[in-house]
């Protein structure tokens, strides 16, 4: 399919319009059939240590994961990064907590799928105080949006963007903001 590019370059001030977007989910051309480790600190250019202490709770394919390193990503595997969230629920879904043996049963497995490299997409979510702290990185590395996604995501930016209709009905979106 063709597939048409925009890139934009916005003020810091217009970085909470793409919270809903980013919360709700959204799709990312990457090189799939590597570890999520690699995924978020390589391909998102997310430090290690961020990851390592920012990064607490993780889904992959809705299931918490707690080793980085050997889960999988697949074509179309969705990604939820999240901070620490409060109560119970939060430090049984910790990676790595006190806590995650209660949830055993969910967890995801390790070996889930081949490990095929190449190219491929993964629908990512953002939530709590990594929203602010994440969305530059993954904006910049781009967006897949079918055209009323774009047309909606524009319409509702901070002063408003004007951009001509694209040919198709999916455009590859990427952001990059200054002061």
């Amino acid at each position: 399919m063709n597939q048409e590019t925009l890139a934009l370059g916005l003020t810091a001030d217009q970085l909470n319009s793409f919270f809903p977007i980013l919360q709700k989910g959204v799709t990312v051309p990457v090189t799939v059939g590597c570890s999520l480790k690699s995924l978020l600190c390589d391909q998102f250019a997310i430090p290690a240590d961020y990851v390592a202490q920012r990064i607490t709770t993780i889904f992959m394919d809705n299931s918490p994961v707690d080793n980085l390193d050997s889960t999988i990503v697949q074509d179309g595997s969705r990604v939820t990064l999240s901070a620490a969230m409060p109560g119970l629920v939060g430090a049984t879904m910790r990676r790595g907590g006190f806590y995650a043996a209660l949830r055993q049963g969910i967890s995801h497995v390790i070996g889930n799928g081949n490990a095929i490299g190449g190219s491929g997409t993964v629908r990512v979510k953002l939530f709590n105080l990594l929203l602010a702290e994440l969305a530059p990185l993954v904006l910049a590395r781009g967006l897949l949006l079918e055209q009323d996604e774009l047309a909606d995501l524009l319409r509702n930016l901070k002063g408003g963007v004007e951009t001509a209709n694209p040919c198709t009905s999916r455009v590859l979106l990427t952001v990059f903001f200054h002061e």
